[in-house]
């Protein structure tokens, strides 16, 4: 594991425990065997394209690759959590929901339809949409004007924050207001053609309908607007009101429960405490042994 830069031995780890967790479930996983395959290539591949050793071999393309591909392995590991976590227990939702219930007295999700208006549906879809690019602009604006190590560590805090969120989605699997209150919904959210797009768009790509707790649109928005004031301060400036839509969406597009935005948001501030310490641990025993 000292050989291993941070950012891949990250993915290793949860790649590992995710294999034994399908071992331990596998009674109850249909596709246990797919998913048990798929994680041991990757393995293979994340082995394959990130050893420190190979590095210098790659060439510029092949190293550009090499630094961005965590963002293929959060997609990969994300969409293969659609054939576990619903097979493991039951859902949480109920549990959510009074949750809520006792934090506000109402259902946030049916008490902010007072605010419903078609351009607002429009202009929120936006905001949940624009999230998914959110870390890709950081990560692209720091490796572009930040030394190497600072993007490491910006890619690895990252990394930790959507590892953490996906052991979130195991643990307390819930798929949101949208499904489960739809009895309480009075007003429909309208909304035109972008607001259609948006909702279908990620309604077909997204296999792992069970991410709600915690809110990964709340912990990683949250995450790239602390590392954007670390290290790129104008993107910080620039992405202050687009977190704030980010986050009301969540709740106004009926996605979250207000519980998964507060567990998101601590989840966060954890991770941006936390992962830049272990960040620099791992790199001081990796510097020993070489």
């Amino acid at each position: 594991m000292k050989r291993i830069a941070p950012i891949h031995g990250l993915t290793l780890f949860l790649l590992i425990g995710l294999i034994l967790l399908v071992f331990i479930f596998q009674g109850h996983i249909p596709l246990w065997r797919s998913l048990v395959f798929r994680y041991c290539l990757w393995i293979g591949l994340l082995f394959a394209l990130q050893l420190p050793s190979q590095r210098t071999s790659l060439g510029r393309i092949g190293g550009f690759f090499n630094d961005f591909s965590p963002i293929l392995f959060i997609v990969l590991i994300y969409e293969s959590l659609g054939d576990l976590i619903q097979y493991l227990h039951s859902d949480i939702d109920p549990w959510l929901i009074r949750i809520d219930l006792f934090l506000f007295g109402v259902h946030p999700t049916v008490w902010i339809e007072r605010w419903i208006a078609p351009w607002l549906t429009d202009l929120l879809s936006f905001f949940y949409g624009i999230y998914y690019f959110l870390p890709v602009i950081l990560v692209l604006a720091v490796y572009l004007r930040n030394p190497k190590r600072d993007f490491d560590k910006a890619m690895f805090v990252l990394l930790f924050g959507y590892y953490i969120s996906f052991i979130g989605y195991i643990l307390f699997p819930a798929i949101g207001p949208r499904y489960t209150l739809t009895a309480f919904q009075t007003v429909p959210l309208g909304g035109g053609f972008l607001t259609d797009f948006i909702r279908d768009t990620l309604n077909s790509m997204e296999h792992n309908k069970r991410d709600c707790m915690p809110s990964g649109h709340t912990g990683i928005a949250l995450i790239v607007l602390t590392l954007s004031y670390r290290y790129q301060r104008w993107l910080f400036y620039l992405l202050v009101p687009t977190v704030s839509g980010i986050i009301l969406s969540t709740v106004y597009l009926r996605h979250h429960y207000v519980i998964d935005l507060f567990v998101g948001a601590a989840l966060a501030a954890a991770c941006v405490i936390v992962a830049p310490r272990i960040y620099e641990g791992w790199n001081r025993c990796r510097e020993k042994k070489i």
